[in-house]
């Protein structure tokens, strides 16, 4: 019986494999860390973000008392 073929390129394509695979490992991690970042900063502006949206509020509050005032109107209506 004749010995096996060997893949010329077998133990180069186990290489680049191996190098994929670090590459991704290392990409996930660098990806995790992002998000913990990303969820610490919107921890931090989280209070921010309720004082704009409070803001908001009043100034559409104000708007529209201001448009409903009528100086010109009679006490009698």
């Amino acid at each position: 019986m004749a010995p096996p073929i060997e893949n010329p390129y077998e133990e180069r394509q186990t290489l680049l494999l191996e190098r994929i695979i670090k590459n991704v490992d290392l990409l996930d991690e660098a990806l995790q860390e992002l998000n913990r970042s990303v969820a610490e900063i919107n921890n931090q502006n989280q209070e921010t973000t309720i004082v704009a949206e409070m803001w908001n509020g009043y100034h559409r509050n104000v708007e529209f008392n201001l448009k409903n005032m009528n100086p010109n109107r009679d006490s009698t209506e």
